[in-house]
C-alpha cells in the first residue's frame, strides 16, 4: 500500500509540472491583435510630437505674417485648397466607429478612427468589395462604403 501511495503523489507531481509548463507555453503564444501595447504607446508619442511640430510651424507662420513675406504664399494656398475641395465630394460617417486603412482591406493596418458624424472628403471610386479611398483632416486612407453617408 505504501507504494502505491507514493505512485500516486509521483504521478500527481508529474501532472502538476505539465500543467506548469502548458499554462507558460500558452502565455508565450498568446497574441491579441486588437490591443498590441508598444503600437499604441508610440502612437500616443507620435500625436505628442506632432502636437509639437504644429505649434511650432504656427509661431513660425505668426512670425512670417509679421514680416509681410507670407501673405502672397496664404493667398495662392487658399486657391489651390478651394480648387482641390470642388472635386471631392463630402461624406459623413454613419457606423459609431470606423477605421480609416492604409489599403483597402480590413488585414490593413488603421491609420485613424472616425465616429459617428465626422464629414470626409471621397477621393477615389468605390472597388468591387465596396472600399473607397477618403481624406479626413490631414490623413488620406480606405474605408467602407456602405458607411458612409453622401452630404447634401
Amino acid at each position: 500500500m505504501r507504494k502505491s501511495s507514493k505512485f500516486r503523489l509521483l504521478l500527481l507531481f508529474i501532472a502538476g509540472i505539465i500543467f506548469i509548463v502548458f499554462v507558460l507555453v500558452m502565455q508565450r503564444q498568446f497574441n491579441n491583435p486588437d490591443f498590441d501595447f508598444q503600437n499604441e504607446a508610440s502612437e500616443v508619442n507620435e500625436l505628442e510630437n506632432d502636437e509639437e511640430t504644429e505649434e511650432a510651424d504656427a509661431a513660425d507662420e505668426d512670425a512670417d505674417e509679421e514680416s509681410g513675406d507670407s501673405e502672397s504664399e496664404e493667398e495662392s494656398e487658399e486657391t489651390d485648397a478651394d480648387t482641390g475641395d470642388s472635386n471631392e465630394e463630402e461624406y459623413e460617417v454613419t457606423a459609431e466607429v470606423l477605421n480609416i486603412r492604409s489599403s483597402p482591406n480590413a488585414d490593413s493596418e488603421v491609420v485613424e478612427t472616425l465616429v459617428n458624424g465626422d464629414i470626409v472628403q471621397l477621393i477615389g471610386e468605390e472597388d468591387e468589395y465596396e472600399w473607397v479611398e477618403i481624406s479626413y483632416q490631414d490623413v488620406t486612407g480606405y474605408a467602407n462604403a456602405g458607411y458612409l453617408e453622401a452630404v447634401e
